[in-house]
């Protein structure tokens, strides 16, 4: 969603120290990419087209593997990289990848920032050159902040790179919003929120048949096509005769193979993580409760339903997902 930067105060030199670049705990592998959840609330000067999200995928794993990256840091991308990112022919990357530094160079988003009551503007890459077939980009210091900073205080979503940029136009953010609460498995979402997440305005496609078909049905059949997960939806009217909210019901592919599962199921062992270390955390915060059931779920049902994936091999998950929260359990925490 396209906003208006007047008036608006840019980032500045004092501003760095509020956002300290410090190091991840976890890094992960090298095919996700993990951005801060802040990533997906950021206002844009312009709206931003597929290729400049698809970029950004793809310099985000660079980013949170890098050594202690500031400003001054280049990260490189080729034609060759380019086209194997997006599926172009490597005779036509060039002139593409071309257009789309010079679109990322000249791109400014607006964050808020709640300490100053304010919001502020900033740019996401600082410098950009050529030479030998290769392209540098260096980030602004807030872009690197969204990008490799990961904690308690700031939330983040990882997804695979290869799945996000298979996909175009809104199914770029409703692929990372799916992956985010795919641990919850069957949940409900309110159509304002879920406009929101997909950076619609509140008043777009005022009746859900529209926005089923215009935005939902095309975009999760991608989904469901091209992805890891496998998403059904459907309308639910909690507030009077219209639509209100989304549910939706989302799993992962069953891709492991028994190798992994094993591998799984041995680190589980090794690590002695219980189902209970795992269901006490949850139930015991607030916050954690509300964000781990699914749509009508008691905390009995929370319960069972932790014990029955740690049963099936499948708990990494949830330890996974806490982890995101800052949650990592020892084996001094066993109860």
């Amino acid at each position: 969603m396209a906003v208006s930067l007047k008036k608006i105060k840019n980032f500045e030199e004092h501003d760095k120290s509020l956002f300290p670049l410090s190091a991840p705990a976890k890094r992960y592998p090298k095919d996700y990419a993990v951005f801060q959840n802040i990533f997906w609330q950021l206002k844009h000067e312009k709206s931003p087209k597929d290729d400049i999200l698809k970029l950004l995928f793809f310099f985000s794993p660079k980013v949170r593997l890098a050594s202690d990256p500031n400003e001054t840091t280049e990260f490189t991308v080729t034609a060759k990289e380019y086209a194997e990112l997006t599926g172009l022919k490597p005779s036509s990357a060039y002139v593409a990848l071309n257009r789309v530094v010079d679109a990322l160079y000249d791109h400014s988003v607006v964050f808020y920032h709640p300490g100053k009551d304010r919001d502020i503007r900033t740019r996401l890459i600082s410098t950009c050159s050529y030479k030998d077939g290769c392209f540098y980009i260096s980030f602004t210091h807030f872009a690197l902040y969204i990008m490799y900073v990961f904690n308690k205080q700031n939330s983040y979503t990882k997804f695979k790179v290869k799945s996000a940029v298979a996909l175009h136009g809104h199914g770029l953010k409703l692929y990372p919003f799916l992956v985010q609460n795919e641990f919850r498995s069957n949940f409900d979402v309110s159509i304002k929120e879920l406009k929101s997440a997909l950076g619609l305005a509140e008043n777009s496609y005022p009746e859900y048949r529209d926005f089923k078909s215009t935005i939902l049905k095309p975009h999760i059949d991608d989904i469901n096509s091209k992805t890891e997960l496998t998403i059904e939806f459907k309308a639910v009217k909690k507030e009077g005769r219209k639509a209100s909210h989304v549910n939706f019901i989302v799993r992962k592919k069953k891709t492991i193979g028994a190798n992994q599962q094993s591998e799984t199921g041995s680190n589980q062992e090794q690590n002695k993580i219980t189902a209970k270390m795992v269901y006490l955390t949850i139930i015991q915060s607030e916050e954690l409760s509300l964000r781990f059931k699914e749509s009508g779920e008691t905390t009995d049902e929370l319960v069972e339903r932790i014990k029955i994936d740690f049963k099936n091999n499948e708990g990494n998950r949830w330890i996974e997902k806490l982890a995101e929260f800052n949650i990592d359990f020892t084996i001094e925490q066993k109860v």
